[in-house]
């Protein structure tokens, strides 16, 4: 009896002993890893027991590199051969907190296979994701799970190729950071975002920089409140001919600098719900909108905006200005401020404004006349008032305050939005007189 109870104590024992080993005793682990193959071609992502048997460069999925002074993924950052990812069957039982950088710099490479096979439902950023992926010329992102992301920043940055981008499927309640998201998407000729939710974003820095064969952008759900940064958003949108920002609210913006920068096929812009009590920094906003023919700015508020260098520099089609409502107590820089707004005609405004750096403010404004008329020796803010500038005041009635003179004539007709008319439209009509004065007519 004793015998049996030595050995039932013994087999116990050696149970719970092989029991106690650790699992790798028993059988390996799963792992997530990268393999990039022997041929340094090819980038495989695998979720399974087999890392010691594979060939070729491994890393695991946490192992980072620093490239002068930023951290990256081990496998990425300074990528020039590989042309294939490859997400095997294996890692959609993986689930990354973190996809950030992960094709970062991967310059060669062409396409990206089972992209079904990423299960994106917990990932909080995906910061510079395929960032300089330079030959990728599609992405199916349908499968991307993305109501946890938090960050987009230079998401799809210099994806030069990029010709289309399909993101129906994306949840972006979440997010805060698009700054640069598609910056140099050069090719891209439509984006419809009008399922992205905006409400908890700060930062729209450069988010469609260079966008340069973009037609067209569907931009109306956007909600825009708590947005902090505007700077370059629409910078080089050269072939855009229309943008609808009606829906935009601007109250939190500090900075709209190069909003607009060469968006030189826009013709107009609606901006009338823009609220700039915020704003310290207007410079180069609409700088080259060639062919911008009109400009509504008269709910624009600017007590608290410091440099308006260039704002409307190259404006050419430009023939008159409403900035009777502008406060330029706090400016400090207007350098070239109208600078080659060769078509301008008026500039409205009540106000004798002061800056401490005005150099070339009215150079070229050759068609520009108000108190006085253009005199291409005189161009800093010193001809910034209505009494012996290049400014012309506003009455009561919205217009120059109309003076008498038997032999003055119609010299040129706007409408009341600034569009220079052949003639007399019906309605109310704004006249430059040949006097120099401007006045109102209203033809039934």
């Amino acid at each position: 009896m004793q015998l049996l109870k030595n050995f039932c104590a013994v087999f116990l024992a050696g149970f719970m002993a092989l029991l106690l080993l650790p699992q790798s005793a028993q059988a390996q682990e799963k792992e997530a890893y990268v393999v990039k193959s022997s041929d340094k071609k090819t980038l495989t992502f695998y979720y399974d027991d087999q890392k010691s048997s594979r060939t070729g460069t491994v890393w695991g999925i946490k192992e980072t590199k620093e490239v002068y002074g930023d951290t990256y993924p081990a496998w990425s950052g300074t990528e020039s051969k590989v042309t294939t990812a490859v997400f095997d069957a294996s890692f959609k039982n993986y689930l990354p907190q973190s996809t950030e950088s992960w094709f970062f710099n991967f310059r060669n490479l062409e396409k990206i296979e089972g992209l079904t096979n990423l299960n994106t439902s917990e990932v909080t950023t995906m910061r510079t994701m395929f960032t300089f992926c330079l030959n990728l010329t599609s992405l199916n992102l349908s499968n991307f799970k993305t109501e946890n992301v938090q960050d987009m920043m230079g998401m799809f940055r210099g994806c030069q190729n990029l010709e289309s981008l399909d993101l129906s499927n994306f949840k972006t309640e979440n997010v805060q950071n698009m700054n640069s998201m598609f910056r140099d998407c050069e090719y891209l000729t439509s984006l419809d975002l009008s399922n992205f939710k905006m409400e908890n974003v700060k930062d729209m820095n450069s988010m469609f920089y260079r966008c340069r064969y973009l037609t067209s952008l569907n931009l109306s759900n956007f909600k825009t409140e708590n947005v902090q940064d505007m700077n370059s958003m629409f910078y080089g949108c050269s072939r855009l001919t229309s943008l609808n920002l009606s829906n935009f609210k601007t109250e939190k913006v500090q900075d709209m600098s190069k909003m607009f920068w060469d968006c030189s096929s826009l013709t107009s812009l609606n901006l009338s719900n823009f609220k700039t009590e915020n704003v310290k920094n207007m410079s180069e906003m609409f700088y080259e909108c060639k062919n911008l023919t009109s400009l509504d700015l008269s709910n624009f508020k600017t007590e608290n905006v410091q440099n308006m260098n260039e704002m409307f520099r190259g404006c050419s089609r430009l023939t008159s200005l409403d900035l009777s409502n502008f406060k330029t107590e706090n400016m400090q820089e207007m350098n070239s401020m109208f600078r080659e707004c060769s078509s301008l005609e008026t500039i409205y405004c009540n106000n004798t404004w002061t800056c401490s750096q005005s150099w070339d403010m009215f150079q070229g404004c050759r068609s520009l006349e108000g108190a006085v008329a253009y005199d291409e020796s005189k161009k800093d803010a010193s001809m910034a008032n209505p009494e012996t500038g290049y400014f012309t005041k506003k009455g009561s009635t919205g217009v120059a305050t109309a003076t008498t003179e038997a032999n003055a004539s119609i010299q040129t007709i706007y409408s009341t939005d600034g569009r220079r008319l052949n003639d007399l439209q019906r309605g109310l009509n704004i006249v430059r007189m040949s006097n120099g004065t401007t006045q109102k007519i209203l033809r039934k």
